[in-house]
């Protein structure tokens, strides 16, 4: 049974444009950026530099320290990532989840 309330609106979504079409904006919102890190805070880290072969590449990131690819979101999640094409730099220093 739908609310009539979009799942969007409570991330604060901003309605943009893009080609004179309507979009919702989801990872913009600060709201945005605070669900997908919250919870991160109680996890075990270690931290790292992103060296320049992994550059933009959170997926190869992922296989190297978890030996699996799809694991990605995670890195980025921690990090409070939104956009890993331009955020995921070399040199950069980030926190990689310890999971059992």
């Amino acid at each position: 049974m739908s609310t009539g309330r979009s799942r969007y609106a409570m991330y604060g979504a901003r309605l943009r444009e893009f080609r004179e079409k309507p979009y919702l904006d989801l990872v913009s919102s600060d709201t945005w950026t605070e669900f997908i890190t919250e919870g991160y805070d109680s996890l075990q880290y270690k931290l790292a530099v992103v060296p320049a072969a992994m550059e933009f590449r959170p997926d190869m990131i992922s296989n190297f320290v978890y030996g699996n690819p799809s694991l990605w979101w995670l890195i980025c999640s921690a990090n409070a990532i939104i956009d890993p094409n331009t955020e995921l730099y070399s040199g950069k220093q980030i926190k990689i989840p310890i999971i059992s």
